[in-house]
């Protein structure tokens, strides 16, 4: 994989945004730098050809990116466990000694076990970590009125969400991603996790469609916004009446489109947490 990539005047972003971030693409982000009136942008392509026509069209730089083998690196199960509120620990270990011993340490919290894997979700990344953090906080008043709760998780990855609804009380889960390896990721996770009460299968959300007279009270969504902006109103129509939307997996530079994309559906004013690069978002439906 090549990275093309050029330092810009500001006023020069909205034409590079046309021209890249269009909602089939996904593999450029804009970057504002810090106190300066300048921007960095860097495009992602497969090929060279590809990298150098960039190049030969507008200058800046070309450099070639190491893939690296992520899963194998961060498998070791000496990273440090992840807490989430006061409500879960998440490890890498799949160790049942270990496990015993953080569960031991960290006494009245339900300890999920993800470890690396070539799927995304293992409580690390910051948009994973919000929507743990947000599906507590929005459970507790489901358990608060004692109400019965759905959940559906759309782009489920490692099944990590799926996994906490299942542990924090929801009567019926279901997930999905498009990639067949995270589908088998999630399955043995859901397996390693003992909650095997959640109905997993590979779908596009593009070609998905909720079942007739199905609805869920939340719907998270952890994936990129071009695939948000083009599936909202779909998935605002398999929103229970008082749902909760979350929303995440969304760069900075994408969050006004989601925004205006949620507004067509009659989704207005979202709680919005940023860290780093990546923004969230939760939903309320009327």
């Amino acid at each position: 994989m090549f990275v093309w990539s050029k330092v810009s005047p500001l006023s020069k972003q909205p034409v590079f945004e046309d021209r890249f971030l269009g909602l089939d693409q996904t593999n450029a982000v804009i970057t504002e730098l810090p106190g300066k009136k300048r921007f960095r942008i860097e495009v992602y392509c497969n090929g060279k050809k590809e990298a150098q026509k960039l190049l030969n069209e507008f200058g800046g730089q070309l450099s070639e990116l190491k893939v690296r083998d992520w899963a194998r690196l961060n498998a070791s199960s000496e990273r440090a466990p992840i807490k989430i509120r006061d409500r879960f620990i998440i490890t890498g270990s799949n160790k049942k000694s270990e496990i015993k011993k953080i569960s031991k340490a960290f006494e009245g919290r339900d300890v999920i076990s993800i470890p690396a894997a070539l799927a995304f979700g293992t409580g690390d990344h910051e948009t994973t970590s919000t929507c743990l953090r947000l599906l507590v906080d929005i459970t507790k008043e489901y358990t608060k009125n004692n109400k019965e709760w759905s959940l559906c998780d759309i782009g489920t990855g490692t099944g990590i969400l799926a996994i906490a609804a299942k542990m924090l009380g929801s009567k019926k889960v279901e997930c999905f991603d498009f990639d067949s390896t995270a589908i088998d990721v999630a399955k043995r996770n859901i397996l390693r996790n003992e909650t095997p009460d959640i109905l997993v299968y590979e779908a596009d959300l593009f070609e998905w469609k909720p079942r007739k007279k199905t609805s869920w009270n939340i719907i998270t969504a952890n994936i990129f916004a071009n695939v948000l902006n083009a599936n909202l109103a779909k998935i605002f129509s398999a929103l229970a009446p008082e749902g909760n939307l979350i929303l995440s997996g969304i760069l900075r530079e994408h969050e006004k489109s989601v925004i205006e994309s949620a507004k067509k559906t009659s989704l207005q004013d979202p709680m919005i947490y940023r860290k780093g690069k990546w923004v969230s978002m939760h939903y309320k439906k009327d």
